[in-house]
C-alpha cells in the first residue's frame, strides 16, 4: 500500500503521516528523507529541482506546457521517481504522488486542506515565527504548490477529483484525519 498526503501549508500533513506510519509501519517519505534516498542511488542532481520544489514562473509555465520538451521533462521525473520507489509500501507527503503513483492499484490518495487563519496558527506555532511572518509563508507555499503540481502533473492542485480523500485536517486534527484515511483503509484496500 502506498498512502500520498498532499497538502496545503499549516495542515499538520508530517503529523498526520507519522500516525499513518506507526499505526501501518511503513516507511514515511518527507522531501528530507526522498532527497537523501535520491542521493544515495545517484539521481539527486537529475531530479534536484523536482525535490526542491522550487517557483515555477506563470509564464514559462504556461509557454512550456505546450511544448513536447515540457512533457518529456514530466515524464522524466515521473518515471524517476516512480522508479526510486517501486513498489515499496510507503507514506509520501507531496511529490506530485496522487499522479505519479495512480497506476498502482494499492494507492491511497489523500488532499489535506483548511481555514486559512486555523492553518496561519498552526505555522506560527510550530515555527515558532509571527502571525505576519506565518501569513506570508502560508500564502507563498500555497502558491509555489498550486505551481509545482501543475508543472509537473498538468493538474489543478486540490482539485478533489484527483485523490480518494480530501480532508479538512484543521477541523479534524491530526488524530481525526488519521481516523477518516484508516476508515477509509479498512473500508476499501484489499491487500
Amino acid at each position: 500500500m502506498i498512502i500520498t498526503i498532499a497538502r496545503q501549508c499549516g495542515c499538520g500533513a508530517i503529523h498526520i503521516g507519522r500516525i499513518l506510519s506507526q499505526r501501518y509501519g511503513l516507511q514515511l517519505y518527507t522531501r528530507k528523507n526522498l532527497m537523501e534516498m535520491a542521493e544515495r542511488k545517484g539521481l539527486l542532481t537529475e531530479m534536484s529541482d523536482f525535490f526542491e520544489e522550487s517557483p515555477v514562473d506563470d509564464l514559462l509555465n504556461a509557454i512550456s506546457s505546450f511544448t513536447e520538451e515540457h512533457e518529456a521533462i514530466r515524464s522524466r521525473f515521473c518515471h524517476t521517481f516512480n522508479k526510486m520507489i517501486g513498489s515499496e509500501d510507503c507514506i509520501i507527503i507531496g511529490r506530485c504522488g496522487n499522479h505519479i503513483f495512480r497506476q498502482r492499484p494499492d494507492l491511497i490518495s489523500v488532499f489535506l486542506h483548511g481555514d486559512i487563519k486555523q492553518r496561519i496558527c498552526f505555522t506560527a506555532e510550530e515555527e515558532g515565527v509571527s502571525p505576519e511572518v506565518a501569513k506570508e509563508r502560508v500564502n507563498d507555499t500555497d502558491d509555489q504548490r498550486a505551481a509545482y503540481h501543475q508543472y509537473y502533473t498538468g493538474l489543478t492542485w486540490g482539485n478533489a477529483a484527483d485523490y480518494d480523500l480530501s480532508i479538512d485536517s484543521c477541523r479534524l486534527g491530526a488524530e481525526g484525519s488519521a481516523h477518516i484515511i484508516d476508515e477509509y483503509i479498512k473500508s476499501t484496500y484489499k491487500g
